[in-house]
């Protein structure tokens, strides 16, 4: 008797184990453009808070601009920021002729994880949301399929979003709340409806965070999301869990 009830116990331990791991969510804060005005606040969040964050380095910005070279080096010397590739010159932002150009843009690509010695071939392609990852594949639109192809074949994770916090051009501002931008992951989280179940990965861009650590929108979402005891920060790197 006393066996069939350890076996049990052992059972049900299993089960509650199981059920506490499938109800995590692991939540991917990701930045792109980087390094911009705005990256050397999200530095010093990410310093006081201590969560894993993702950037996506654009190589153009590092080189023209000695401030924005100080402000990858921050990002280098952070244990908790992991560095990805986002292309050299972002396509000068004419996507549709930077990607009819396969060559150019996958050369482009190269040439930044040369320049900016990026330790994983991890790739967010600039002005695109798609993915190339372990067999699945998704795009947002035609032009760059063949780019997000090469790229996969050289041995590179395509790596899209799931969710964006948008911003005003016109000053880097967030559009959503902070309220709002929970709710978008909360829903997620619950819904699956991400790439990968139980995984979610936000799209953010440094120039939205030109304030100060304690007023930063970014800060308040942190502790938000911090709060729900199942919720996970990852890198891009472990992506997906």
């Amino acid at each position: 008797m006393k066996k069939i009830l350890s076996f049990l116990v052992i059972i049900l331990l299993g089960i509650s184990s199981q059920s506490d791991a499938q109800s995590k969510c692991y939540v991917y804060l990701t930045f792109d453009d980087s390094p911009l005005n705005g990256s050397e606040n999200i530095n010093d969040i990410i310093l006081k808070e201590k969560i894993k964050i993702s950037v996506f380095m654009v190589g153009e910005h590092v080189i023209k601009d000695k401030q924005m070279d100080t402000y990858a080096k921050y990002y280098e010397e952070d244990p908790y920021i992991d560095e990805y590739n986002h292309s050299f010159t972002h396509a000068n932002n004419h996507y549709e002729a930077f990607y009819n150009d396969v060559q150019k843009s996958v050369k482009d690509i190269l040439y930044n994880q040369s320049l900016l010695k990026l330790p994983y071939k991890i790739v967010r392609l600039p002005g695109r949301n798609m993915w190339r990852l372990n067999g699945k594949s998704k795009n947002d639109v035609s032009n760059g399929i063949q780019t997000a192809d090469q790229l996969a074949k050289l041995g590179y994770k395509v790596m899209g979003w799931d969710v964006e916090w948008q911003h005003r051009d016109s000053d880097g501002t967030p559009i959503q709340s902070v309220d709002e931008m929970y709710k978008a992951v909360q829903n997620l989280c619950n819904s699956g409806n991400t790439f990968t179940k139980n995984n979610v990965v936000m799209l953010i861009h440094d120039e939205m965070f030109q304030k100060p650590w304690e007023e930063s929108e970014l800060k308040q979402l942190i502790d938000l999301l911090r709060a729900k005891p199942n919720y996970v920060f990852e890198q891009m790197k472990f992506y997906p869990q």
